[in-house]
C-alpha cells in the first residue's frame, strides 16, 4: 500500500469570519490527525485567490482514507462541521483526489521547515487523458524534470526543490472532461520571483518543453504557503 496525499480545494463562504474559518479548520485538522493512517495536514489559502483554501492530507495509504470516509459515526460529523465553511454559491465542487508523490512526503509544501529553502510553493496541475500509458507518463515526468533543470539555470527564485506525482484517480475533471493528472510542487522564494522568470529571455526557449508535452490537455498553476500540522502535535 503506497502512501498518498489527499488534495482538497474549498471555496470559503464569505459570510464566515476569518476567526470562524480558522476554528473550523483547526478542528477539522485535529479530527483528521486522530484517524488511523493520517500523518500530517497542510493548509493554505490560495495566494492568488484568498477566497479558496487548499488542504493536503498525507495518508499511509489510500485504504486508510477510505476507511475514514466509510466510518459514518466520525465522517458524518466531520463533513457536517466543514459544511458552513464552504461557499455553496461558488459553483460545482472539485471532489478530493489523491496523488502518489515520489518521493513521499512532498516536503516542498512545508515552507519554513528546517532544511527547506522555499517561502512559497508552486502547485502545478498538468492534465492528460485517462488512458495515458505508463510509458507516456514516464516520458512526461522525464521532460518535466528536464524543464526544472533548465529553469534552475536562470531562475534566481527557484530553490531547485520539486516533487512530482500522478493522481490515483483518472477522472479528475478539467473543462468538464475526466483526466489523469501529473501534480508538481516546486519551491520558490516568492510568488514575485516566480512571475519574474516569465520575463527572462530564456523562458521563451524552455517553456515549450511543458506546453508541448505529449497528450497534454491543459495546465493550471497557483501558489500556496502551507502551515503544516504533524500527527501528535
Amino acid at each position: 500500500m503506497a502512501p498518498v496525499t489527499e488534495l482538497i480545494l474549498a471555496p470559503i463562504n464569505p459570510a464566515v469570519s476569518a476567526a470562524e474559518v480558522a476554528s473550523i479548520l483547526d478542528a477539522s485538522t485535529q479530527t483528521l490527525l486522530a484517524q488511523p493512517g493520517a500523518l500530517r495536514v497542510r493548509r493554505s489559502h490560495v495566494l492568488e485567490d484568498p477566497s479558496k483554501t487548499r488542504m493536503f492530507v498525507d495518508w499511509e495509504s489510500l485504504e486508510h482514507h477510505q476507511a475514514f470516509a466509510a466510518n459514518a459515526e466520525i465522517y458524518g460529523p466531520f463533513r457536517a462541521a466543514m459544511g458552513p465553511l464552504v461557499d455553496a454559491n461558488a459553483g460545482p465542487r472539485v471532489p478530493p483526489y489523491h496523488v502518489e508523490f515520489v518521493p513521499f512526503p512532498p516536503s516542498e509544501l512545508d515552507v519554513h521547515a528546517p532544511g527547506t529553502k522555499a517561502d512559497v510553493t508552486e502547485l502545478l496541475h498538468a492534465y492528460f487523458p485517462p488512458d495515458i500509458s505508463d510509458v507516456e507518463r514516464d516520458n512526461v515526468e522525464r521532460t518535466v524534470r528536464e524543464f526544472a533543470v533548465e529553469i534552475g539555470k536562470f531562475a534566481d527564485g527557484f530553490t531547485g526543490e520539486m516533487t512530482l506525482g500522478w493522481t490515483v484517480e483518472d477522472d479528475v475533471k478539467f473543462k468538464g472532461e475526466p483526466c489523469r493528472v501529473l501534480v508538481g510542487v516546486l519551491g520558490w522564494t516568492s510568488v514575485e520571483a516566480h512571475m519574474k522568470v516569465r520575463d527572462h529571455e530564456e523562458f521563451a526557449r524552455v517553456i515549450p518543453m511543458l506546453r508541448n508535452l505529449e497528450r497534454l490537455k491543459g495546465m493550471e498553476m497557483c501558489h500556496v504557503a502551507c502551515v503544516t500540522t504533524e500527527r501528535g502535535n
